[in-house]
């Protein structure tokens, strides 16, 4: 039987080959993980959008939250959940880093919006005696980027409010969860 919630299945998010895992971080305005990133001044106290003079133009939040269930619709599967367990997560990550994809970022997603001025500075995932101040409610084995941001443009929309958060792209084979085991029929999908 195929594990759904109020009646909409689950699906989990695998990566099987070379054409599949992530391939950009977004920053957005509504991050499907449902957590904001913060930012932070000079001195690193965590900031929600007011941010003082002297800046270090940092901001970290969730990539990928572990085992968090995020609800999806395309046309040809109708409505579902994808969830990324620990082990992907870790495989998306070392896949992503081993094809030197760190500073591709874009924003909301929209194509040829490929923005410059954005440094990853860390990428780590929660768990093993690393914990990531203000985000206690992420599960262990959660992915989290830190990046340095030098666009003049792309800051003030942090400062603003205008992006809250960051967003995977990727192709994902999605197989159904099932209780106590998983069907290997697989449907490959771009998530965003």
């Amino acid at each position: 039987m195929v594990v759904n919630i109020d009646g909409i299945p689950v699906y989990n998010a695998l990566i099987s080959d070379e054409e599949t895992g992530m391939f950009k971080i977004s920053l957005v305005d509504e991050p499907a993980v449902m957590s904001n990133f913060l930012a932070f001044d000079k001195a690193r106290k965590p900031l929600m959008y007011a941010i003082a003079n002297e800046e270090k133009r940092i901001v970290r939040g969730v990539v990928m939250r572990a085992d968090f269930p995020i609800y999806r619709y395309d046309e040809s599967f109708g409505e579902y959940y994808i969830i990324y367990k620990q082990d992907t997560i870790r495989q998306m990550a070392e896949k992503y880093l081993l094809e030197s994809r760190q500073n591709d970022v874009n924003l909301m997603h929209e194509a040829d919006s490929d923005v410059d001025g954005l440094q990853m500075v860390q990428y780590f995932i929660k768990g093993n005696g690393i914990s990531v101040e203000g985000f206690d409610d992420i599960a262990d084995g959660s992915l989290f980027a830190e990046f340095h941001i030098v666009n003049d443009d792309v800051w003030e929309a942090v400062k603003d409010g205008s992006y809250k958060g960051f967003s995977l792209e990727g192709v994902f084979d999605l197989v159904p969860q099932k209780f106590n085991s998983i069907n290997y029929k697989s449907h490959k999908t771009m998530s965003k």
